[in-house]
């Protein structure tokens, strides 16, 4: 298990080149938040709780997420956790003046060796974060997630998986490398992000794992209804419900 302060995520310029261009080199972006927006108003809004839900955004980054989960539920509070200082101020300025939101600054590692996250959550939600954890660090986080969850609460993972092959691996990459120099072509972008995959692979902090591993994990766990909700290439929505 790698250190958070050892990351890119630790600089300052990565975490803001990020967050400035990320949608011009993940795959779908935005649909993959209408995924998520969709899950969230059919299983959490669909059943009609009277109490707010409670809301646990981990690696929340700028607050996307969560910015978007509480313009859909008015009603609901939101904990944000970040290792990075930056990221959290982001969020902070995103989400000024909605009430209910708390932040803690915490890496997954910390999260993984304490008891750091508030426990009865309706919802949580990670995006592109725990790849960076190795299959056995993953594993302990889902039962720190399990645990935080309430009885029948949902969890809702955007992340990167690996292939069960090579050669669907090498495929998913050759996917990605043409869906950015597509859309670079399409909005005529002067900057090139086509080196994004490549440059993804090298990294050893980017440790993906099967999806069938991470389901299996949660099921052995106990989260039940567990699925794949979308995916293209390595990009990928799972999760499941307590």
């Amino acid at each position: 298990m790698s250190e958070f302060s050892e990351s890119q995520w630790a600089r300052l310029e990565f975490s803001r080149d990020y967050v400035d261009n990320a949608d011009n080199f993940i795959v779908q972006r935005a649909m993959m938040f209408d995924v998520l927006m969709s899950y969230y108003r059919h299983f959490m809004l669909g059943r009609g709780d009277v109490n707010a839900r409670g809301i646990l955004d981990l690696g929340c980054g700028d607050g996307v997420i969560t910015h978007m989960l509480l313009r859909l539920d008015n009603d609901a509070h939101a904990t944000l956790v970040d290792g990075s200082v930056d990221m959290l101020d982001k969020a902070r300025a995103r989400l000024k003046g909605v009430s209910g939101v708390k932040f803690i600054h915490a890496s997954f590692e910390e999260i993984i060796g304490d008891d750091i996250l508030p426990r009865g959550v309706d919802f949580v939600a990670s995006s592109l974060a725990i790849h960076h954890l190795n299959m056995t660090a993953k594993t302990l986080l889902l039962r720190k997630i399990y645990d935080a969850l309430k009885p029948d609460g949902h969890f809702l993972n955007i992340d990167v998986v690996i292939a069960p092959c090579q050669s669907l691996e090498d495929w998913y990459m050759a996917l990605w490398k043409e869906w950015i120099i597509q859309r670079q072509a399409s909005l005529r972008l002067e900057a090139n992000y086509d080196h994004i995959p490549a440059k993804y692979k090298s990294l050893g902090e980017n440790q993906p794992d099967t999806l069938d591993d991470q389901l299996e994990a949660m099921r052995d766990i106990g989260f039940y209804d567990t699925d794949c909700f979308y995916k293209h290439g390595i990009f990928t929505i799972f999760g499941g419900k307590k």
